[in-house]
């Protein structure tokens, strides 16, 4: 082979070269661009995702929620706004979480509006000067309707047959308690209205309960 044909061969060669690298890096550039529009995509995904959780009006359980946001997880989306998006909706199922445990938690139950009343009544007698025991009465009188509330006194009772002692109103009552520090009288029976406000009620002498 002469030199003429030897350099043409190598020319050649070095053409198919070039022709191979440069295909190389179009498909290179080709997969980043690739990479990078899925990138952008999941991104897009995962902000959609987390937003619809974040803005949920309540029609999303929370096991609902801790799925899409797996969902989320799983686009692998490093940019800082899905990072920040991602924290708040843990944050947000954290909440719900404690919720559910709480109202799942056994709860003690509330006081009577009769329990209620008896403690007041307590609290009135056992206070420790008068300004004490009229900022009780003054709370105790938002459970009634009104201060005229008619307040009925057993002093004997036979089966049905009940005789009533001269009657008088809750707030004559409480103050009544105040001045002589002795609650000789028990809840027997009361009435509310429709705020639920006792609007009546009946005691017994402890004597006769």
């Amino acid at each position: 082979m002469n030199s003429t044909t030897m350099n043409k061969h190598n020319w050649l060669i070095f053409c198919l070269i070039l022709i191979i690298v440069g295909a190389g890096c179009k498909n290179q550039q080709k997969i980043a661009e690739e990479a990078a529009n899925v990138k952008a995509e999941n991104t897009v995904q995962a902000k959609s995702i987390l937003n619809s959780i974040l803005n949920d009006d309540g029609q999303l359980t929370t096991a609902e929620k801790e799925k899409k946001l797996r969902e989320a997880r799983a686009l692998n989306s490093d940019d800082p706004e899905v990072q920040y998006l991602i924290s708040q909706v843990e944050k947000m199922l954290d909440r719900e979480r404690e919720a559910q445990r709480v109202a799942q938690e056994p709860r003690s139950p509330d006081p009577t509006l009769e329990d209620t009343l008896s403690d007041l009544f307590g609290k009135i007698v056992a206070a420790e000067n008068t300004t004490a025991a009229n900022n009780m009465i003054e709370e105790g009188l938002t459970m009634f309707s009104s201060p005229q509330v008619p307040v009925l006194i057993i002093i004997s009772k036979s089966g049905t047959m009940k005789d009533y002692d001269e009657p008088t109103t809750i707030l004559r009552y409480l103050n009544y308690l105040k001045d002589q520090q002795t609650s000789p009288n028990l809840v027997h029976d009361l009435v509310k209205d429709g705020d639920g406000k006792i609007n009546e009620l009946e005691l017994i002498k402890k004597s006769n309960r």
